[in-house]
């Protein structure tokens, strides 16, 4: 995914690059604070060398194109074993680098699960113990105050790490999950779309087209004189004039413009009624209109198609109400129902149907309530906010 795409997840690449980036900056930082310590006039420049180079090294390959930081974890370890050789040659307990500790559960926390940054936590506090406790410059136990005053305060920092790895790792999983939401609705729209194309090339092809061509038929009989061609000729326009008026309903935005959604969801009931014979009823709140009519038209439509295919129904009562914020819209029958176990797998493997309307209900953040129970019926209870 690109950095433009809301959906995407943070990239491994843009971690690593700002770890690498504030490990480079630490080398002025920690030249800056040790100008006036007691550091170890050899071993402290050579160590402090080496960090600056692995630094550039590392930043060099996070900023390669298309190259991510190999092995971090044991780059983390590289950062603690450099950290604590600096902290040790500069004045071990009293180094005024200490602080560079504190880094590591957060660096850990950006790229590692909650345990694994507890664990780090826990090395991290491992690792200045062992670099403060037998230096040459603490003196016990009168230094003790100073020793445990970092290691609680290090301790306190890797438990923040830890609920910070926690947000992010739910923050992801979470981004992930929308992502994979939206693919499944761009796919499901696509799907959606030539579905319905299929569907009015074959009622125009079975049904429009038959009728003009009997209606032509029965024009060429008047002609001749055939008796009752010009009833039988009427009745087939007629029938022309029915289908194409109930395409037309079918089809947004000309029916919602021009009929209301009341009026379209009361051609969607007839038809799935006729389809599935069962009785249909609609009552509509005329506080509903205007307020998402199109997701409340397409998501009725297609609760009513499902009905007609499956739900084995004699009645489906169809409604739309307004209150306390809310547009709801309720789809009941009194068919064979399903087990919850079936809608479960059409949910996580993504099926068009029940699945693809809860999704578009929350994309916009509504909610989808489903109550089926075999031989019980269904009850399909869908609202979002009145202002979207």
């Amino acid at each position: 995914m690109t950095a433009a795409d809301p959906g995407a997840v943070p990239d491994p690449r843009s971690t690593a690059r700002g770890i690498a980036l504030l490990r480079l900056a630490f080398v002025p930082v920690a030249v800056v604070q040790t100008l006036d310590a007691d550091v170890d006039a050899r071993a402290f420049p050579a160590v402090l060398t080496v960090f600056a180079a692995y630094a550039i090294a590392t930043l060099g390959v996070t900023l390669a194109r298309g190259r991510r930081e190999p092995l971090p974890l044991a780059a983390a370890l590289a950062d603690l074993v450099l950290i604590a050789a600096l902290v040790y040659t500069s004045g071990g307990a009293r180094s005024p680098l200490c602080f560079a500790f504190f880094a590591m559960p957060i660096a850990a926390a950006l790229r590692l699960t909650p345990r694994l940054t507890v664990a780090w936590a826990a090395l991290a506090v491992g690792a200045y113990l062992a670099v403060a406790l037998p230096h040459s410059g603490t003196h016990l136990p009168g230094d003790l105050d100073v020793v445990a005053g970092e290691a609680l305060a290090l301790a306190w920092v890797g438990a923040a790490a830890a609920m910070l790895s926690g947000l992010v790792e739910r923050r992801e999983r979470n981004l992930q999950g929308l992502a994979a939401a939206g693919r499944r609705l761009v796919r499901e729209a696509l799907d959606a779309e030539a579905r319905e194309r299929r569907r009015l090339a074959q009622a125009l092809h079975d049904d429009a087209i038959q009728n003009v061509l009997v209606a032509r038929q029965e024009v060429s009989d008047v002609a001749r004189g055939v008796p009752q061609s010009a009833e039988r000729a009427r009745h087939a326009l007629d029938e022309v004039h029915r289908q194409l008026r109930e395409e037309m309903f079918a089809m947004h935005p000309v029916g919602l413009e021009r009929a209301g959604l009341a009026a379209v969801l009361r051609s969607f009931a007839e038809d799935a009624g006729r389809r599935g014979r069962f009785d249909a009823r609609v009552d509509v709140d005329p506080a509903a209109a205007g307020m998402h009519d199109e997701l409340l038209m397409s998501t009725a439509r297609e609760l009513l198609a499902n009905a007609a295919r499956h739900a084995g129904a004699t009645r489906v009562d169809v409604s739309v109400r307004v209150g306390e914020g809310r547009v709801r819209l309720t789809v009941a029958d009194d068919g064979g129902g399903f087990p919850a176990a079936r809608l479960e797998q059409a949910l996580a493997a993504g099926h068009i149907g029940l699945a693809s309307i809860a999704e578009r209900i929350r994309a916009v953040g509504g909610q989808v309530a489903i109550d089926s129970r075999l031989g019980g019926g269904t009850v399909v209870d869908a609202s979002v906010p009145t202002r979207g």
